[in-house]
């Protein structure tokens, strides 16, 4: 067992938690125990779950027990002593103080510079997101000329009208 001091924020998070958020994770640590797994490296950085250690430092929550792994397998957090009403809860404040969450702009624009991000996150999505204009694309260079004078002739099947596409 660690202690829960011993794990170091991720200053690069691109995800911040509104106020609403916090206090949702917190009271949901209060109510239903620590239930969500979080990933650190190998010097204790937080690379995914700073809101559930934020939300458990203040929930009182002092120990983190620390499992080693490759990324080959799942880890589950079993847990047994949660009623169908908990459970239910449980489920609903995972879900929505994700909800609640915004985005950094600010440190997601630069880790767009940094990283090749597009995985995640399409030009459109990062232009809703941080207002930076989605990059125009440039048309080839060798783009050949169409002639719009192409005499074309068409008779519609059905009803035999006849039409030229030539301009006039």
């Amino acid at each position: 067992m660690a202690s829960i001091k011993s794990l170091k924020p991720d200053h690069k998070n691109a995800r911040r938690r509104t106020d609403r958020s916090s206090q949702l994770i917190q009271e949901s640590l209060q109510r239903y125990g620590a239930a969500r797994s979080i990933v650190i490296d190998e010097e204790n950085r937080i690379l995914a779950g700073n809101g559930t250690v934020d939300g458990a430092k203040a929930a009182g929550i002092q120990n983190v027990r620390i499992i080693e792994t490759d990324g080959d397998e799942i880890i589950a957090i079993k847990r047994t002593n949660l009623s169908e009403e908990q459970k239910i809860g449980l489920a609903l404040a995972d879900n929505r103080t994700s909800d609640l969450s915004e985005w950094d702009q600010e440190m997601l624009h630069t880790l767009s510079q940094e990283h090749d991000i597009n995985d995640w996150f399409t030009p459109e999505d990062l232009n809703s997101i941080t207002g930076d204009p989605v990059s125009e694309l440039e048309p080839p260079q060798d783009f050949d000329e169409v002639d719009d004078d192409i005499t074309t002739e068409h008779r519609c099947p059905s009803c035999g009208y006849e039409w030229s596409g030539k301009s006039s």
